[in-house]
């Protein structure tokens, strides 16, 4: 079976590696790779929470895109995947944001839609002059309120910026919005980079670490969960609508013309 996605396991036990690596695909979410990231996470996290020492997640991505949203393919073939992978995408958001560790995020690439969404659940984000990030979801009918509670804990008002632009932000633009922490200029470098903050997050007390990490999202609200499920309901209720499903079929053809 094709490998879609690498976990490795680093320094003892206390940095995990989660790289997507599904690059025929661009990284899109589809029900192999929520599978294995779903899987991916929850080993990490379990691993998190037996260990009384320092630890850290790094999410990382090859190929041309960090990831390119869902597997629109499938949801135009099958009623009811467009909602099922809402879910499952908010239940990665929520465990990403929740884990008792700082996140780190690599991104070489674009990030867009549910890409996005994911990015914005990390602690800490670098990226690559290529990477870019965006909700282009509006062209299929879809709101991208599920992004909103963690979009606003990096961006705060820039939330605003980053879900209804036009065009793409590149990295220095969303470094600007408070989404981006680092950008490193030699892509080259970006994954070394990730190594090395991941590293010096943990030397850090994991005590005071999780302790920080859970008060801030209290503050920020991005692990609230009555604002996450409303955010989910309403991203789920337009997908789910007539308009959506028309705009999704019409995007899907254009998508397959020959360029």
């Amino acid at each position: 079976m094709e490998r879609i996605l690498d976990h490795d396991v680093l320094d003892g036990g206390a940095l995990h590696r989660i790289t997507l690596a599904d690059d025929a695909r661009r990284n899109a979410l589809g029900h192999g790779m929520f599978d294995a990231l779903e899987a991916a996470i929850d080993a990490a996290g379990s691993s998190v929470a037996a260990r009384s020492e320092a630890s850290c997640i790094l999410l990382a991505a090859r190929g041309r895109a960090f990831c390119s949203g869902f597997d629109l393919g499938a949801c135009v073939a099958v009623p009811g995947t467009m909602e099922l992978y809402l879910k499952r995408l908010s239940g990665i958001v929520r465990s990403l944001r929740s884990i008792g560790c700082p996140v780190v995020a690599a991104v070489q690439g674009p990030a867009l839609a549910g890409g996005c969404a994911i990015v914005t659940a990390c602690d800490i984000v670098l990226a690559a002059p290529a990477a870019r990030f965006a909700y282009p979801v509006h062209r299929i009918g879809l709101s991208p309120a599920i992004s909103l509670p963690t979009l606003r804990g990096h961006t705060g008002g820039g939330a605003r910026t980053v879900a209804l632009a036009p065009e793409p932000l590149d990295a220095s633009a969303a470094r600007s919005l408070g989404l981006v922490h680092e950008v490193v200029d030699n892509p080259d470098q970006l994954d070394a980079r990730a190594v090395a903050v991941a590293r010096q997050l943990l030397a850090k007390g994991p005590r005071a670490m999780a302790s920080i990490k859970r008060w801030m999202n209290a503050n920020d609200g991005s692990c609230d969960a009555a604002a996450l499920d409303a955010t989910l309901a309403a991203s789920v209720a337009t997908g789910s609508g007539e308009e959506s499903r028309m705009m999704l079929e019409a995007t899907w053809t254009a998508m397959q013309k020959p360029r």
